[in-house]
């Protein structure tokens, strides 16, 4: 039979959050901007999908330690083509960080993109697939997989 507590006891001094070292504890959130696969023509240039709409709040950006953009994509259908999966800002119209698949598919991840995102308190950001250099292959085609901002929250 497992043993009872029968008394506890609070030592007279307190931890204060003061005495615990910065970003002690941290949390990955991630923010998932394109969930489903999507198929896209890379035969033309221009933004062929923009999903994930969410603003970006004062608190995780009070907490945020590291920030990522990850995208996956298939092989695409013809090997010419450049097409960027980006952290677009809604709000003011600007690219925030961006992937670039050049004639590949695959697991991509960007940089640490933390001081980008600290002056976007409210606003709204998405993922988008821009396809910056067509395929000369007409009909050709790319299969994205999820795009995720991975936000890293460190908290103490």
């Amino acid at each position: 039979m497992p043993a009872k507590i029968r008394r506890y006891q609070i030592p007279p001094e307190t931890i204060e959050a003061e005495d615990l070292v910065e970003k002690t504890i941290q949390i990955a959130v991630p923010v998932v901007l394109l969930g489903k696969s999507v198929s896209v023509a890379i035969d033309s240039t221009g933004v062929k999908d923009a999903s994930g709409h969410f603003t970006l709040t004062s608190e995780m950006i009070k907490h945020l330690k590291e920030a990522y953009l990850e995208a996956q994509a298939d092989a695409p259908s013809a090997t010419d083509a450049d097409v960027d999966v980006e952290l677009y800002n809604e709000t003011d119209g600007a690219v925030v960080a961006k992937v670039t698949f050049s004639g590949a598919g695959g697991h991509l991840k960007s940089g640490d993109i933390a001081s980008s995102l600290k002056d976007l308190a409210g606003k709204v950001l998405s993922g988008r697939i821009n396809v910056t250099t067509a395929s000369a292959t007409s009909g050709a085609t790319q299969v994205f997989r999820s795009i995720v901002l991975l936000l890293v929250l460190g908290v103490s």
